[in-house]
């Protein structure tokens, strides 16, 4: 069960045996990472307590098999909110962009305008915005390589993040599962956050598109910080002083209109 180890600490390794095979056995890590059975419990104790993992009688377990909501369930929550941040996102857009756009359900509304365009690059970590952009022939799509994620099809692993190491984007539009002033945008899932702070660096413009249940919220990773967006776009069902605060912080808000 137990695959050819790659680069990255034992934690991270473990976060990925788990997202690949949903379990994993004490034996099996001691074996891999040539440690003590005793080092091993440590480590999973204190990943456990960090909220990374469920230990099991002899292993430990995935947290995110019931967390992870599916495309086809999130595309269908705040979908008016969403539709009016993927609005706002695609009037910054201008032909000859090369894109980074993650593979959130608000990211996935954007497709529509991205398909009215004459020319982009888009580089995804995301089979679903590959499929959805694919037929507008103007468009080169790049996806990264790695393990598709069933739930969601974002693709991660541990070579999830060679093509935004190998290209630089114009801009980047990426979803979130939190935003706070002080933490920045954040993942329910390590290895989708280590792959979207991957995507974010290689683009000179960084956007993140959060619909406004989701502000002035925290989760487990966070994947950018504050200072280094370049503007964040909620919906006007935003707390009207929240988004002042965050002004305040020296970020750019855009206030998408919802159509009712």
């Amino acid at each position: 069960m137990i695959i050819d180890r790659f680069y990255g600490d034992d934690e991270s390794y473990i976060l990925y045996l788990l997202e690949v095979h949903k379990r994993v056995t004490n034996k099996e890590l001691c074996e891999t990472l040539h440690l003590s059975t005793s080092t091993v419990r440590k480590k999973l104790a204190k990943m456990e307590e960090s909220g990374l993992l469920i230990r099991t009688h002899g292993g430990a377990a995935s947290i995110d098999a019931d967390r992870d909501a599916t495309m086809r369930r999130k595309s269908k929550i705040n979908i008016l909110n969403k539709k009016a941040i993927a609005t706002e996102a695609s009037k910054l857009i201008s032909a000859g962009d090369v894109l980074a756009l993650g593979g959130g359900s608000t990211i996935a509304e954007m497709a529509p305008y991205l398909l009215k365009l004459k020319e982009a690059v888009i580089l995804t970590d995301s089979t679903v915005m590959s499929t959805l952009t694919i037929p507008n022939r103007n468009l080169e799509v790049h996806i990264n390589s790695g393990i598709v994620r069933g739930r969601t099809g974002c693709v991660v692993g541990p070579t999830s993040e060679i093509l935004f190491q190998t290209y630089r984007a114009d801009k980047a539009f990426v979803g979130c599962d939190a935003f706070d002033i002080e933490q920045g945008a954040a993942s329910d899932n390590i290895l989708v956050g280590q792959v979207e702070s991957a995507m974010l660096r290689c683009a000179r413009e960084k956007y993140i598109l959060c619909d406004s249940t989701k502000l002035n919220q925290t989760t487990l990773c966070t994947f950018i910080s504050t200072k280094d967006i370049t503007a964040l776009i909620t919906d006007d069902e935003a707390n009207p002083e929240y988004v002042e605060k965050v002004r305040a912080a020296g970020l750019d808000v855009i206030v998408a209109s919802i159509d009712r």
